[in-house]
This record gives C-alpha cells, sequence and structure tokens, in this order.
C-alpha cells in the first residue's frame, strides 16, 4: 500500500508539473521523499528511457544510515530546481562542503584540499576520465564512515576498492605475506593507504611521495621499525636501524636516488617471506635480485649476512674489524688533534719570545742614550 502511494504521488505531480512546472523547494530531509518518489523506484532508469546513463536509482535504505543521510538531496544536486527535471545528471562536486574552513570538520576538509595536489587529480586535470574522483572510491549515495567494516575505504575493502582500477597489483597484493594476512582478518599489515597514503596519493617519482626512492625506509620502518609488532610474528624489529648503517643506506639518506632501498630488494607489492622458492631475497634468487644493479655478481653474495647487527655476539669478526677502525679513526684524529694544538703553543711560546726581545732591545736602547 505504501509503495502504491508512493508511486501515486509521483504521478500526482508529474502530471501537475505539466501544466503549472512545479517547483522543487526543500526544507529538510523528509523533503527527500519528494526524490526518492521516482529515485527509489528500481525500474527508473526503464521509464526515463536513461539506459546510457548511470543508474537514476536511488537505494532509500542504503542511503538513509550513510554519512549524508541527514542531508537533503538538493544540497548536492543543485542543479535541480524543478519537478520534472529533464536536464543531464551533473556529476556532484563534494568540494562545496568539503573544502578548508567549509561545514565539515578541518580533519576532513583538509583531506580534500590533499587531493587538489594527487596524482589523481592531475590524472583528472590532464583529460583521464577514468581517473578517480571522490565518488568512485567513497561510493555515491551509500557512503559510510571510513571506520564502518562496510565502507568501501575501510581498512577491510581498501584494497578491493583500489583494485578496481589497479586490478594487476591487487592481483600481486593477495599473492604477497602482506595481502594473505590480510585476506585472512590481519589488521597489522599495511594495505594500499598504509604505504601511499590516503587522500595526498603522489607519483612513485616525485620525491616528496612516500613511496619514492628516498622515502620508502621510513614508510617501511613504521611498522618494521615497531617491537611490539613484530615481537608478535617473531621479526627482528632492527632491519631499519641496520639497512641505515649500511652502505646502501648510508647513500640513500644523503639523497642517492638510485641505490638500493627497501623495495628494489624485496619487491613492491608481491613482498613473500625469505623462505618462499618465489621471494625476491630467497637465497637462490638473490644473484639475480643484486644482478639489478650489480654487473656479474657471484653466488657468493648468498654467503654473507643481510641486515647484519654488528655485535660481538651476532658477527664476532665484524665486531672487532669495527671496533679496530673505530679506535684507529679516534687515536688518528686525535693525534692530529694534538699535532695542531702542539703547533699552536710552539708558535705563541715563539711570538711571545720574539715580543719580550723586543721589549728588551727597546729598554737597552733607551738607557744606552741616558
Amino acid at each position: 500500500m505504501k509503495r502504491f502511494l508512493l508511486v501515486f504521488s509521483a504521478l500526482f505531480l508529474f502530471l501537475t508539473a505539466q501544466v503549472y512546472s512545479y517547483p522543487l523547494r526543500e526544507k529538510s530531509v523528509e523533503d527527500n521523499k519528494i526524490c526518492l518518489a521516482c529515485h527509489g523506484t528500481t525500474d527508473i532508469n526503464k521509464k526515463a528511457k536513461a539506459a546510457a546513463y548511470p543508474s537514476l536509482y536511488v537505494n532509500p535504505r542504503e542511503f538513509e544510515p550513510s554519512i549524508h543521510g541527514d542531508r537533503m538531496c538538493t544540497e548536492c544536486h543543485t542543479y535541480i530546481t524543478d519537478i520534472p527535471h529533464k536536464k543531464k545528471a551533473e556529476k556532484v562536486e563534494c568540494g562545496r562542503c568539503h573544502y578548508v574552513k567549509g561545514i565539515v570538520p578541518e580533519t576532513v576538509s583538509r583531506k580534500s584540499a590533499q587531493y587538489k595536489e594527487s596524482v589523481h587529480q592531475m590524472a583528472l586535470k590532464s583529460g583521464n576520465p577514468k581517473a578517480p574522483s571522490c565518488q568512485d572510491c567513497h561510493g555515491s549515495h551509500d557512503v559510510l564512515n571510513p571506520a564502518d567494516p562496510k565502507s568501501s575505504v575501510s581498512f577491510h575493502n581498501i584494497p578491493r576498492t583500489c583494485g578496481k582500477c589497479h586490478l594487476d597489483i591487487y592481483s600481486e597484493y593477495k599473492e604477497s605475506i602482506h595481502g594473505s594476512a590480510w585476506l585472512k582478518g590481519n589488521t597489522d599489515v599495511p594495505v594500499c593507504t598504509s604505504c601511499h597514503g590516503e587522500h595526498n596519493i603522489l607519483a612513485v617519482k616525485n620525491q616528496q611521495s612516500s613511496v619514492s626512492s628516498s622515502k620508502i625506509p621510513g614508510t617501511c620502518s613504521k611498522c618494521h621499525a615497531e617491537e611490539q609488532i613484530m615481537k608478535k610474528y617473531g621479526i627482528e624489529a632492527n632491519k631499519y636501524e641496520t639497512y641505515r648503517e649500511s652502505f646502501h643506506g648510508i647513500a640513500n639518506k644523503y639523497g642517492n636516488l638510485v641505490v638500493a632501498n627497501c623495495a628494489s630488494c624485496h619487491g613492491f607489492h608481491d613482498i613473500l617471506p625469505s623462505s618462499d622458492p618465489r621471494s625476491s631475497v630467497n637465497r637462490d634468487n638473490l644473484v639475480k635480485t643484486c644482478g639489478k644493479c650489480h654487473a656479474n655478481p657471484t653466488e657468493n653474495v648468498a654467503k654473507g649476512k643481510i641486515h647484519v647487527v654488528i655485535s660481538k655476539k651476532d658477527s664476532t669478526i665484524l665486531y672487532y674489524v669495527s671496533e679496530g677502525f673505530k679506535w684507529l679513526t679516534i687515536c688518528t684524529i686525535s693525534a692530529l688533534v694534538g699535532h695542531i694544538l702542539l703547533d699552536l703553543f710552539a708558535r705563541w711560546r715563539k711570538r711571545r719570545a720574539e715580543i719580550r726581545a723586543g721589549r728588551e732591545k727597546r729598554t737597552s736602547g733607551k738607557q744606552s742614550e741616558k
């Protein structure tokens, strides 16, 4: 009966509008029923002969519990002023509300500002119609809080949402050590946004990007330097520290953009444990992996330790060699500083002697004049 009344109301408004051009003036959320009288019926596309356009159907059961469920339709669809409206649906501009110091909290509006500098927005500006906008990730009438597991941008759904465009990468990620754990519901592992960011995603070649060659070590360290998380999975939490102390890490720190970083050896989206024969850091694959940068590496590269902790217990020879160089450096610098100080002291004494001799000469000259 309720459905019949809604359809009857819509028909009545439509017929009235043909004569009087009914103006749409919504004053409260209750007035959304005027829009849903048509758009809430599943066969609206067929009736409107709009098969070539995105679905005109709005599911009230999805819209009402959404984060925008307490807003009026015309707050977003501002171009709709009359019923019936023949104007082609325009894409909603979320920036009308989501802008810095807008009607939404600053923590939310700041994200909209970040998106304007992102690689996705740059792609849209350059004319790529497939580049994602707000609705492609967050949804349209079913936008939910990211904390809601049902949200398309919740931790549980982020890889699937990104995978709608990045299908090949999503397929690789699902097979990786991170992706396979994510599929099992593990919330400790990184998803797309953990590494790339959310609204401020930048191109990999942009050195401000969180996945650029200079920033990758810091990005990986957000998890791999956390003792509590690493201890949980039996992984040493010193990987970032040992990398920073290595030749590769020091060169990376001082701006070398071609030196190996975490992803150079472990991979990007297809990271696998070293025990897996497919892993790029499996001992059987190290020659090939190192060969990406180093010409003609031998099997000896697989014999040494990687991410070495220089201590008497773990690497005795390296420890004493390191200690020897440390004290050699200290002694050499101390001797150099001592030599400089002794030379300065000798110069000072010589200068004082010259000054004293000059004074004595002047004094003796005055006495002889008398």
